[in-house]
């Protein structure tokens, strides 16, 4: 299996940005990944969002749903799931605190670049809410629209992504 993971693209944030785009998804591999490490929002409260791109510039249809299961350091697990918005919440409300470690996630992509097929993708991560509660989300998401995408979006719901993150885009060699 060495070699398998082929790096596409790349950003490490040198200064706080809005959001962070990675394209490069084609028919090159048939499974993308994406892999976020101490992503921190420079807002207290605010959300991780992700949106899928065609031809660079992000897909805004009300056409995304999602599903996960949340694992909380606090309590027991909760479920949580969406349909027909215009984007898709990877976290839910993160500390701020550039001393938290941030937060870190894996999405693999599937059918990106089939054009009759719906993209979709599985979600891993964790992070530290605002409370201090950490939390981990399994589960995925799709683009309900048979469309070819080329990447991904990455932002807050409020203010920017603090420098030091890191974003990158993998293919999965066939």
């Amino acid at each position: 299996m060495a070699g398998s993971l082929i790096e596409i693209s790349s950003n490490t944030l040198g200064s706080d940005t809005s959001s962070v785009t990675l394209t490069g998804i084609d028919s090159t591999f048939d499974v993308y990944k994406f892999t976020l490490n101490n992503v921190i929002p420079d807002t207290a409260d605010a959300d991780l969002q992700f949106r899928f791109t065609e031809s660079g510039s992000p897909n805004t249809t009300s056409n995304y749903d999602n599903a996960y299961k949340s694992l909380r350091s606090d309590t027991t697990f909760s479920n949580s799931s969406a349909t027909n918005n215009d984007k898709i919440n990877l976290t839910g409300s993160m500390e701020n605190d550039s001393n938290t470690g941030g937060q870190n996630s894996i999405l693999y992509v599937f059918n990106a670049n089939n054009s009759s097929e719906f993209t979709f993708a599985t979600l891993e991560n964790v992070f530290l809410a605002e409370d201090g509660t950490m939390l981990g989300n399994q589960g995925g998401f799709v683009l309900t629209q048979t469309t070819t995408v080329d990447g991904g979006q990455f932002f807050f719901d409020s203010g920017n992504i603090r420098s030091g993150a890191r974003f990158v885009l993998y293919g999965l060699r066939k």
